[in-house]
């Protein structure tokens, strides 16, 4: 690396664990060269941790893997070199890392200025108040940003595959999830929102602080232990609003099957609360609607005619 003249070596590991015991301690690189094959730990795995910590580092595969391998990793890294390296190829990667660097310049503090906005209830739409879109590049990206939307707490890596990758082979498995989430991570950054995505302990989960969606307003109507409030007319008005038909209404996620249902069971239960309030307030004619609104959703919902 010194005989290139570009790059500046801040640290070497024999192995992944002790560069993350780097990574905790809050030293961070540029660049990071990575073996595919390591003991104990892939470079794919690696690459994980560092982005995590750091999503605007470079990751470069150094791997004897023929080409045709490599398609797999590529998306996860900036680029690939074959062993042996040759300098040239070297130079190669290091110049593009130099041109490609002010695209990963993102400030954080611009990530954090608005919330990613999202629309599960009827058409599926992810963007930013300013009308800016979140593009999927395939359908898994997709469906794994939905998975972790509605799973509150940090979902390990096995379930997300045994989840999205039911018929295939655990370690192409695995690539195909290391694929998806940076998909997912760098189509985020377009979006001006960093470090979305958080790995801790071979599980991922989304930051909540950066997220919105008429799912969890929904679903934050149930009542806990925490937050048993009563809701006034005019809440359960304008969170019912956020209703526009069933969860992920267009996608065939057999995994969604059981949290749509409950969403459609919430929905129906406030539409009767709504509705005993309309009642008391002799508001008859909001009483047909929002009953004709329940039974459109639930025919065989008693109380509601």
């Amino acid at each position: 690396m010194l005989r290139t003249g570009k790059v500046e070596i801040t640290g070497r590991f024999s192995n992944a664990y002790e560069a993350i015991e780097t990574i905790q301690h809050n030293a961070t690189a540029d660049v990071w060269f990575l073996d595919i094959e390591m003991p104990g730990m892939t470079g794919l795995e690696l690459a994980e941790h560092i982005h995590s910590s750091d999503p605007n580092a470079a990751i470069v595969f150094v791997t004897a893997y023929h080409q045709y391998a490599i398609e797999a990793f590529d998306t996860a890294a900036v680029d690939y070199l074959l062993k042996p390296v040759e300098m040239a190829r070297l130079m190669k990667t290091i110049e593009r890392i130099s041109k490609e660097a002010p695209d990963r310049s993102l400030p954080r503090a611009q990530a954090k200025e608005s919330q990613l906005q999202v629309q599960l209830l009827g058409p599926f739409y992810v963007g930013k108040m300013d009308g800016t879109s979140l593009n999927w590049r395939t359908a898994k990206e997709k469906e794994l940003f939905s998975y972790l939307l509605l799973h509150k707490t940090a979902v390990h890596r096995d379930k997300l595959i045994a989840q999205l990758w039911p018929d295939e082979r655990y370690e192409k498995s695995k690539i195909y999830l290391h694929t998806c989430v940076s998909f997912l991570r760098k189509d985020l950054r377009k979006c001006g929102l960093d470090n979305v995505i958080l790995y801790e302990q071979e599980a991922y989960r989304l930051d909540a602080q950066q997220v919105s969606s008429d799912y969890m307003a929904i679903m934050s109507c149930i009542p806990s232990e925490t937050n048993d409030r009563q809701l006034s007319i005019r809440e359960m008005e304008e969170i019912l609003k956020l209703y526009q038909g069933g969860l992920l209404k267009d996608e065939d996620y057999p995994w969604a099957y059981e949290a749509a249902a409950q969403v459609d069971i919430v929905v129906v239960t406030l539409f009767l609360k709504l509705i005993k309030q309309y009642m008391e307030q002799e508001e008859y004619s909001l009483t047909v609607k929002a009953a004709m609104q329940v039974i459109a959703l639930s025919p065989y919902e008693e109380e509601s005619y």
